[in-house]
């Protein structure tokens, strides 16, 4: 047989999962929203999932389509009604009214689809309580159970996954008792650390501790986070904050490993002007477009450092066929990543032309992971230094990013009238958002604590 009839066979295709698995420790060929992340994170952590069929029957289901079996209206509300779980005045029109409003709450990222008796979709809720957590496919390519591992490696990655656990345990959390009469009470054991396995191979310790340890500053932001969380947000807020957190936690993640190499520095330059610079919108743009192409790049220097020999036909394969063009499938792994995080502007599909651009919840969430409460007011400055020291974030406000920008590349870039400009504009948002004040003299402090005086 031909090399080429070989490639159009897909029984002779290697599998190439391991090969993402030994670049970068999961798959990277799909699309993983937060809520996949957090449902492989979660029940990495637990090790268990739930059977949540009834709870399935009710809110998987699309307007205007037929359904069948224990999805079909008039099956499901006799079923509920046998089971005592509605009213004897609730009727088949109320049911499917009750059934519109809960699928909003269940399928707030667009991840919820039918599992029990038709065909086997993905299934990922909203995350809400440990008792919600469905795993029917590893939609998130085994990300949420890499980066459990790593943070399980350091006191401080314990302290967040402690705190996830806690977050995930509130029995009277207001979405958990919404969905608490549709949950099924017994968890199912699963061992997502032996499937990982026979799909990726062994999760060697000492990669773990490598990892580890290169994320450190990141992993105490993400401790500092669960922190200033807990005394300052409401049960939900915090998963929240704790999922998209690690999201960033992991976006970053891919830097480091991606391009860790000595002297070598790459940055989010994020354009917050509102569109009023032209230029820093268009080198926003270019670090966004710049950064992924280096990490797709990377896959050649894993190879080139001996990291594939164990799976050196999956790469021959990556680098000869006509479909891939020596690119491994990164694309959607990051563009979903870095927009559903909140790290890069716009969501919409038909602006192809991303940008770095934290949402104002995601601003949020990056402030709140780095100044602890007890640090009280510090300059706007040494915000920026650790914003751009933990999460790689540039906006053009302190002292040397001139410099470093041009160094960079980043040329054309004009101090008076771009990135002054820019960093005016992110005070404006921390002010509106109550995480930084502007005293009459001019000065700027920033803290973590909305309305924070002293």
């Amino acid at each position: 047989m031909s090399k080429s009839k070989s490639r159009a066979d897909p029984k002779s295709r290697p599998n190439i999962a391991p090969l993402y698995g030994a670049a970068f420790g999961f798959n990277t060929d799909r699309r993983v929203k937060p809520v996949h992340f957090a449902t492989g994170f979660f029940v990495s952590l637990f090790g268990c999932q739930y059977r949540t069929e009834l709870l399935n029957n009710v809110v998987a289901f699309t307007d205007g389509k037929d359904l069948s079996g224990n999805y079909a209206l008039e099956t499901l509300h006799a079923t509920l009604a046998s089971a005592g779980k509605i009213g004897t005045g609730v009727g088949p029109r109320e049911l499917h009214t009750l059934r519109r409003h809960l699928r909003c709450l269940a399928n707030n990222d667009e991840a919820v689809f039918p599992i029990y008796g038709e065909k086997e979709f993905g299934c990922d809720y909203s995350t809400a309580a440990h008792d919600i957590l469905t795993r029917t496919r590893d939609n998130d390519g085994f990300s949420g159970h890499f980066v459990r591992a790593v943070l399980e490696q350091s006191e401080d990655g314990r302290f967040v996954l402690d705190s996830a656990r806690v977050c995930m345990s509130q029995e009277h959390a207001p979405l958990r008792q919404v969905f608490q009469p549709l949950l099924s009470e017994e968890p199912h054991d699963e061992d997502v650390a032996e499937r990982y396995a026979a799909k990726l191979g062994e999760l060697e310790p000492k990669r773990l501790k490598r990892v580890a340890k290169s994320m450190r500053r990141q992993t105490a932001a993400m401790r500092t986070l669960c922190e200033n969380a807990d005394v300052l947000v409401a049960s939900e807020t915090k998963l929240r904050f704790l999922v998209v957190g690690l999201c960033i936690w992991l976006f970053r993640y891919l830097m480091e490993e991606g391009l860790g190499t000595p002297g070598k520095r790459f940055i989010l330059l994020s354009d917050v002007s509102g569109d009023t610079s032209p230029r820093m919108r268009s080198q926003s743009v270019w670090s966004y477009a710049r950064l992924r192409e280096a990490l797709i790049s990377s896959f050649k220097g894993f190879h080139a450092a001996g990291r594939f020999a164990e799976c050196a036909d999956a790469w021959d394969y990556v680098g000869n066929d006509h479909n891939l063009n020596g690119r491994p499938k990164f694309d959607e792994f990051y563009g979903t990543l870095a927009l559903r995080s909140g790290l890069a502007q716009p969501r919409a599909s038909r602006v192809p032309a991303k940008h770095f651009e934290p949402q104002p919840d995601t601003l949020r969430i990056l402030v709140l992971s780095v100044p602890p409460i007890g640090d009280g007011l510090v300059p706007l400055g040494t915000l920026l230094d650790r914003l751009s020291e933990t999460w790689g974030l540039v906006f053009g406000g302190r002292p040397e990013d001139a410099e470093e920008l041009d160094r960079l590349g980043y040329s054309g870039l004009d101090q008076d009238r771009d990135l002054t400009p820019n960093s005016d504009a992110l005070v404006d948002l921390l002010t509106e958002l109550g995480l930084a004040t502007r005293f009459s003299d001019g000065l700027v402090m920033c803290h973590s604590q909305p309305n924070y005086s002293q």
